[in-house]
């Protein structure tokens, strides 16, 4: 009896140990539409994964039945840009799973919207610097969720063993990183000190078995086949991961150009130029005098010599690096391949400002246009978010605005739209550094319209704004009430960067057409058609039409305008003695510009009684909606059809009244704007327009 119990015992034991999580969970080789998740058991069990909408409500389901210690289960078929909660489980029941198990999509790759992304170099040595610098980012964020984060190689000290790994990289980041925030890996030197550089000894590098990357274009960019190196997108950021430490074949490294990781490089940078931002990243840094000398290490002077050029051709705005163990950070540069001496910022620096945008003296930020050939780099070394310290004679590099060797610390980049922010946050929750990067701002646009047409005038760059017009939106709507060019301003706070729209306003069509009368003359036994045009542009000619049911309309004849007509007011006239007595006739007049652009009148039938001596008065205009009102000049009271449609063409409202002298009401509750009115009484139509303030 005793022995059984004992057996049951162990076997109690060996099922409470089968739950235990000794890695993990972390998201992977994210997407769009997908997420790999990975975690390690110290049993080998099943695998599997919930996941739904809700935290309460994880309907969803996939697993994997085979028992394995090291975990891998690849979600498909999520919406972008979407949250999901999620648990893991092995074959015995919950590992984790809770209101801090969820995770966001990856936005579709091209679309615009505000991202983080994270980046933390030579991280993962388990020190009290890398805690303060993982907790200070996490301070930073706050609540805000992070897109995603990047490693910039030496991810484990000393040598990148599995154990390290443990110690040094998921036991630090497992509480909120690793289980919320996809990753996106690159190796160091460090990583691969347990099992070599080449290819062949790959496999017993635990960098390269930890961890799961996009290599086959799922997310974005051009297939790798290769999880050395690979790219991605975030929206409409493009990244490429890189390995600077790790030959390929033939021997060939990051700084061999002709190898196979730099050729695909090339390629992958040829099919994505469509994209707003572009930034690299790997461990050996082109440019420092840290913890390493560019100018020293063979690798570091080779990847600067021979291999930067490359990305700065393909208009590559950031180079983030770690390895030396500080932090330095260029200016907007380019064309810098040799040593630290030959740097002049007088031929180097693109842009004299420092970047910071701070409010202060020379800080505006780093324009770049598209149009000039997206010329210019930052580069960023951060290699101090575990490893600290260390510098040669003359920190820091001659190229680099400014370093700092005593202080830990992580990036965080902000990308909104054709705005990048990046800011250097220490582990003291110091933001020491940091820069902002717009795309193709500051512009002079002209924008061509129709007066009474509403435009809508956006300022290039995500911001502060004050237009000249005094508003503070990104975004204002003007409409023009008068021809001719208006011209607008944006400006920042800092007055750092001016937006400047001219909008040319034309006629629009129809012509501002003004009174049309049609009466009988008995004594030529003919219908007069006469017709007022307020203003007119480009105008070629108008074509008289007439009608016996108001619906199908003939040409009567046509009346040439010539080239230097006058844009009015003008008054035309037009006989029509071809007439049937006892005949009811309908008129109207269609008026074609030099374009080729028609617009009619309004449609009238001639008056064979009412006297013409009267005129429709709109008084006052322009005018506020609650004051403006309506009457007849002059003659016996009429019925008239009023209606009223705004710049777009749309009817506001449609009513009969009785006009006669005396001042009547007649505009419903609107908002200001531009408006027409078509007054029609029998004989006479007119349009006038309306400003409402």
């Amino acid at each position: 009896m005793k022995t059984l119990l004992g057996i049951l015992a162990f076997l109690s034991t060996a099922y409470a140990h089968a739950q235990e999580l000794s890695r993990g969970p972390y998201l992977q080789a994210a997407t769009s539409n997908s997420i790999h998740i990975r975690w390690r058991t110290d049993i080998a069990t099943g695998s599997r994964v919930r996941y739904g909408l809700a935290q309460n409500n994880l309907n969803m389901m996939v697993e994997n039945l085979a028992n394995v210690t090291e975990h891998e289960l690849t979600i498909s078929g999520l919406t972008p840009s979407t949250q999901y909660w999620y648990s893991i489980e092995s074959s015995s029941g919950l590992l984790q799973g809770d209101a801090d198990n969820f995770f966001y999509t990856l936005p579709v790759p091209g679309s615009k919207a505000l991202y983080r992304i994270a980046a933390l170099g030579d991280c993962g040595n388990a020190s009290a610097n890398q805690i303060k610098v993982r907790d200070a980012l996490l301070y930073h964020l706050g609540n805000n969720y992070l897109t995603a984060w990047l490693l910039l190689g030496d991810n484990a000290y000393a040598t990148g063993t599995d154990a390290q790994y443990s110690t040094g990289f998921f036991n630090i980041y497992k509480d909120r990183f690793l289980k919320q925030n996809p990753l996106f890996p690159s190796p160091g030197n460090h990583d691969y000190n347990t099992g070599g550089r080449t290819p062949a000894n790959r496999g017993n590098v635990p960098y390269h078995n930890i961890f799961s990357m996009p290599i086959n274009g799922e997310a974005g960019g051009t297939p790798s086949g290769n999880k050395a190196f690979y790219s991605f997108d975030i929206g409409n950021i493009h990244f490429l991961s890189l390995d600077s430490h790790g030959e390929e074949a033939g021997a060939t490294r990051l700084y061999d150009t002709t190898g196979p990781q730099v050729t695909w490089v090339k390629q992958d940078l040829e099919n994505n130029t469509n994209k707003d931002w572009i930034i690299a990243y790997w461990h050996h840094p082109p440019y420092t005098m840290g913890s390493h000398n560019s100018d020293a290490e063979m690798e570091l002077v080779r990847i600067r010599g021979n291999f930067i050029r490359i990305l700065e051709r393909y208009g590559v705005d950031l180079i983030v690096c770690g390895h030396s163990h500080v932090y330095e950070r260029s200016r907007l540069m380019k064309g810098h391949y040799d040593n630290e001496a030959s740097f002049d910022p007088s031929v180097h620096n693109v842009s004299a400002s420092n970047g910071m945008y701070d409010g202060t003296a020379g800080s505006c930020p780093y324009i770049k246009r598209s149009a000039a050939g997206n010329e210019g780099t930052v580069y960023v070394v951060s290699g101090s978010a575990g490893q600290l310290g260390g510098s040669v004679a003359g920190f820091p590099h001659d190229a680099m605005f400014y370093g700092n060797k005593t202080a830990g610390g992580s990036l965080l980049m902000e990308v909104e739209g054709n705005r990048l922010d990046l800011k250097w946050i220490c582990a003291d929750s110091v933001v020491r550094d940091g820069f902002t990067m717009i795309k193709d701002a500051g512009n002079n646009s002209t924008y061509h319209t129709e007066v009474g047409q509403s435009v809508q005038l956006t300022a290039s760059y995500p911001g502060t704004y004050n237009w000249s017009g005094g508003e503070t939106t990104r975004s204002v709507t003007v409409t023009p009430v008068t021809s001719g060019t208006l011209q607008y301003t944006v400006k920042d706070n800092q007055d750092c960067i001016t937006d400047t729209f001219n909008v040319v306003a034309s006629l629009a069509l129809p012509v501002a057409w003004g009174n049309i009368k049609c009466w009988y003359d008995k004594g030529s036994n003919a219908n007069i058609l006469q017709w007022e045009v307020l203003s007119q542009q480009k105008n070629k000619m108008f074509t008289i039409e007439r009608s016996v049911n108001a619906t199908q309309f003939n040409a009567l004849d046509v009346i040439h305008l010539p080239t230097d007509v006058s844009p009015g007011p003008n008054t035309y006239s037009y006989t029509d003695q071809k007439i049937e007595a006892g005949r009811k006739y309908y008129y109207r007049v269609k008026q074609t510009d030099i374009d080729g652009k028609s617009g009619y009148s309004s449609v009238v039938t001639p008056d064979r009684t009412a006297s013409r001596d009267f005129e429709v008065q709109i008084i006052p205009n322009p005018a506020s909606a609650n004051e403006i009102r309506i009457r007849l000049s002059a003659g016996t009271p009429r019925v008239a059809t009023l209606k009223l449609t705004d710049s777009n063409g749309r009817t506001v409202s449609k009513t009969s009244l009785q006009l006669d002298n005396t001042l009547k009401s007649f505009i419903p509750p609107v908002s200001a704007g531009v408006y027409y009115l078509s007054v029609t009484v029998p004989g006479y139509s007119t349009t006038r327009t309306i400003v409402i303030r």
